[in-house]
């Protein structure tokens, strides 16, 4: 059927785009881009982790963006395998 091979395909985009996204914020973190690192205050509302900066102080940052991006490449990568398996 179409509508699955669609689904499938989906699914396949999404989980490598979460690889994708771990990989660059790991990348990230070791180049140590301000964005990732040090966020400014004023992007609060709309970014997570100057909250965690707000709230633990800026050495707690580093390690929110760690668990979030070794977290992403986990998830990416089970996904993906499951995704593979089940297509077998």
């Amino acid at each position: 059927m179409q509508g699955a091979r669609f689904v499938e395909t989906l699914e396949l985009v999404v989980c490598a785009i979460g690889v994708a996204y771990g990989s660059l914020l790991l990348y990230g973190i070791k180049q140590k881009w301000r964005w990732i690192t040090d966020p400014p205050e004023w992007t609060s509302v709309i970014y997570f982790p100057t909250v965690v900066k707000m709230v633990w102080g800026p050495k707690h940052v580093r390690s929110f963006a760690l668990i979030t991006a070794y977290g992403s490449l986990a998830m990416s990568l089970v996904c993906l395998t499951q995704s593979f398996i089940g297509s077998l």
